[in-house]
């Protein structure tokens, strides 16, 4: 895979405001700045929106606080056999000023070290003030003209509907909607959870919240230890020697008031346990303001044999030994960090997990939740470290 020049506009600042003009294969066009909202970019305000008074969002679907089989997916690979209908949403009172919504569906219970996005969608005009039952269906479905779905961690855009672990204590589903005061929000349908939910925030006059809940099996039998560190396995980076990213693996882009290199660190490893039969990274920022945090780099199917990374080896400069999953930028790539201006240094933590299998079966456009999901569950070990960056 060849990485090209990314053409980052500013509509979001400190973050992301992403097109990919071109990654080989894996290309995703995410971001397209409408014309005009470069020159207000200079300062984005990431602090959580308040509920707004006399704001709310209702469903009859859910009128019970929990989800019935019509919402919940359908997918013999999940285990789960609904009919993966969305439900029915209404909502009143939006905040004056308002001139379009979004709506964002996610699990913060999702065993994946980053929650579970199951439904995004937002350019919602204005006027609108409720979404009928399966409005989300590819085929046939009823959102406004101009609303856009945006990609979940499913790996495709439109929605997911609950499928927890058989036997976890039942989960939580956050439905948010937030009222934007702008038309729209100048993503794709390419668009992660977390980009989606970053770009509402700063836009976002006000937000009202709806919570329903879905258990499968016995609940409390189901387990998710995290995989054990053992001493002997480390992973370190001499990129990063002092705790701290490097200018060379920072976002490159003025745009948004990012000059590093973004080459991804080199990285190296040892004392991996026998059974070990490929390996796969994560690089996560918990602080990101977005619910989510934010994945910067997901690797997987990395041999078994192999025993470091080089520099920029996830940037394109170099043939990568496995493949690479789909980031919070929206492509299958490292992309640096570049957080918001002020907002403290954030925590980058970087994961390599020892599997037992020499693949996971997942493609470059599975993201980080379903990389978190799988690893999580399978490996045998991991070794970690956390560095730190802030502007």
């Amino acid at each position: 895979m060849s990485i090209h020049k990314l053409t980052i506009t500013p509509i979001l600042v400190g973050l992301v405001g992403l097109t990919a003009s071109g990654c080989g294969d894996d290309a995703k066009v995410v971001v397209d700045a409408p014309a005009g909202d470069a020159a207000d970019a200079a300062v984005v305000d990431t602090a959580a929106p308040a509920d707004a008074p006399g704001f709310t969002l209702e469903s009859s679907d859910l009128a019970s606080g929990t989800f019935s089989n019509a919402q919940i997916l359908n997918s013999s690979a999940f285990g789960c056999a609904g009919e993966n209908h969305s439900p029915a949403l209404r909502w009143s009172n939006p905040p004056a000023g308002t001139r379009s919504f979004a709506i964002t569906l996610f699990d913060p219970d999702a065993p994946t070290g980053s929650g579970f996005w199951h439904w995004t969608v937002f350019n919602i005009p204005a006027a609108t003030t409720a979404l009928a039952s399966n409005a989300a269906v590819s085929t046939g479905g009823s959102l406004p003209a101009g609303a856009i779905q945006g990609y979940t961690d499913f790996g495709a855009p439109g929605y997911g509907g609950p499928c927890p672990p058989d036997g976890d204590t039942p989960h939580h589903y956050v439905f948010t909607i937030y009222a934007l005061s702008v038309d729209s929000l100048g993503l794709s349908s390419e668009a992660p959870g977390a980009l989606v939910t970053f770009s509402a925030l700063s836009s976002s006059l006000g937000t009202a919240k709806l919570m329903a809940t879905y258990g499968r099996g016995t609940p409390g039998t189901s387990m998710h230890p995290e995989p054990p560190t053992l001493a002997s396995f480390t992973l370190a980076s001499a990129s990063i020697t002092d705790g701290t990213i490097a200018n060379e693996q920072v976002l490159n882009n003025a745009g948004l008031g990012c000059a590093g290199g973004n080459l991804s660190p080199e990285l190296h490893w040892v004392g991996a346990p026998d059974t070990t039969k490929s390996f796969a990274l994560t690089v996560h920022d918990p602080d990101a303001p977005t619910g989510s945090g934010f994945w910067h780099w997901l690797a997987f199917d990395i041999p078994a044999t192999t025993k470091s990374l080089i520099k920029g080896a996830g940037s394109g400069t170099s043939v990568f030994p496995g493949k690479q999953g789909y980031n919070d930028l929206g492509v299958s790539a490292y992309a640096g960090p570049c957080p918001p201006v002020a907002d403290g240094p954030h925590h980058y933590v970087f994961t390599l997990y020892a599997l037992p299998v020499e693949t996971l079966g997942l493609t470059p456009g599975s993201t980080g939740a379903l990389l978190g999901f799988n690893a999580r569950a399978m490996a045998t070990a991991k070794a970690t470290f956390t560095a730190t960056y802030d502007r």
